[in-house]
């Protein structure tokens, strides 16, 4: 097809259904205008406080994305060790959670309607891109850290080869970008906050790493997109830019 150059594939697609937990990665997702269906739909909070968590800013919410949440087609489902599932509000998930935060979570769905209920903290793209070439650069400009795709929380991982630009999306804001039957519109780089330093499963604190992206990359890692032609995205699928 004139104008159309197929070079990556997905490499990972991930969903985050409860925001700042760890997510669940797929092999299938159904995308809308919105995203992936069930990506960010429910809030976590200090039962206390009421604080919506930021462990990328406050130090008292740094253990939660050591907590797991998946979507279950009507709602979340959560658990403390990605093995034993329940529904949010099960006592037993609750006080186990509480160990591993130092907090009581409270967790609550978000509220559709603008300006009513509860709110995010923040109101994420559809979608967030992240390639394979990025995250090698970033390997070679910080070799003493464990460069992990769960670090950076992508919607999608796009395997691609290297180029002289050490992150090629960001060359692919105001293009579009075709996976499968999908269309996607890059519209802007992702600017990075704390939330890359911190411990997860099986990866250590890394405070040297959100130093690195700001003096190599002005901050940004990766892209926002949004969605021009929805339809359902599979790992392996070809990705091609206009």
């Amino acid at each position: 097809m004139t104008g159309i150059a197929v070079t990556g594939s997905v490499a990972s697609l991930w969903r985050y259904p409860v925001s700042s937990m760890g997510g669940e990665r797929l092999e299938r997702a159904p995308l809308g205008p919105s995203g992936i269906l069930g990506d960010r739909i429910w809030g976590l909070l200090d039962a206390q406080t009421g604080r919506i968590a930021s462990p990328g800013r406050e130090k008292h919410f740094i253990q939660v994305p050591r907590g797991h949440a998946r979507f279950t087609g009507e709602g979340v489902a959560i658990s403390a060790d990605g093995e034993s599932w329940a529904v949010p509000d099960e006592p037993e998930t609750i006080e186990a959670l509480s160990a591993i935060f130092g907090f009581r979570p409270l967790l609550k769905p978000f509220d559709p309607v603008s300006g009513a209920g509860f709110r995010p903290r923040y109101e994420h793209a559809p979608l967030h891109i992240v390639t394979t070439a990025a995250m090698r650069s970033l390997g070679r400009d910080h070799p003493d850290s464990v460069i992990d795709e769960r670090r950076f929380r992508p919607s999608l991982v796009v395997d691609w080869p290297d180029e002289p630009d050490p992150m090629p999306e960001q060359g692919w804001i105001g293009r579009e970008i075709r996976i499968g039957d999908v269309v996607l519109q890059g519209r802007e780089p992702c600017g990075r906050c704390g939330f890359i330093t911190l411990e997860q499963e099986g990866l250590p604190l890394d405070v040297e790493l959100l130093r690195t992206i700001v003096k190599r990359y002005e901050r940004n890692f990766g892209i926002y997109c949004d969605v021009v032609v929805p339809g359902e995205i599979r790992a392996g699928d070809p990705v091609s830019l206009s």
